[in-house]
């Protein structure tokens, strides 16, 4: 799942969720890779990324395991506020989920007058805010949608861990010679 919010101010960002496999363990896991805008074209209207790709302080990549993928989908479902933090090598990392309230314009249909009127709703938004070694902050807002295809994302990469475990783990009962051997 990629997520681009650039902007005129040329302080947006650009992000990408994704399910990989752990190096060490062959686990599924979750992958945040984020990188910051670098330029704006006013005539098109659209922000560019690429020429960040090689600067260190303009991207961040990171990994997180099935609690802390838990705790996203528990925060993202009831819309609370989760915090962690991540160290590698020198890289100290602070990560935040924060729920918001965003006022979103819509028309709705008058019948008695046949015109469509302006009016707003209130729709759970949420942020996200990584600040890496205190002072790069990336920062995306998701819009209601968003929120929602990241928690199914995140509950899909559980899921393939436990997939993943069963199947690591699973044995026949043939192989077995008592239930005596079986440590539980």
């Amino acid at each position: 799942m990629q997520v681009y919010k650039p902007n005129k101010n040329n302080n947006g960002f650009a992000f990408s969720f994704s399910m990989g496999d752990d190096k060490r363990t062959g686990e599924p896991v979750l992958y945040i890779s984020a990188i910051a805008q670098h330029s704006w074209d006013e005539k098109k209207r659209i922000g560019s990324f690429m020429e960040n790709k090689d600067k260190p302080e303009k991207n961040l990549n990171l990994k997180f395991n099935e609690f802390e993928c838990g705790a996203i989908v528990s925060c993202l479902k009831n819309r609370y506020e989760y915090n962690t933090f991540h160290k590698f090598e020198d890289n100290k990392t602070t990560i935040k989920f924060s729920p918001w309230d965003k006022v979103s314009k819509i028309k709705k249909f008058n019948p008695s007058t046949k015109n469509y009127d302006d009016t707003s709703q209130t729709v759970p938004a949420f942020g996200i805010s990584i600040t890496k070694n205190s002072n790069n902050t990336f920062k995306l807002p998701l819009e209601p949608g968003e929120a929602e295809c990241l928690r199914l994302l995140i509950e899909n990469i559980i899921s393939r861990i436990h997939d993943f475990r069963l199947a690591k783990n699973s044995f026949s009962p043939a192989s077995r010679e008592s239930d005596e051997d079986c440590p539980i």
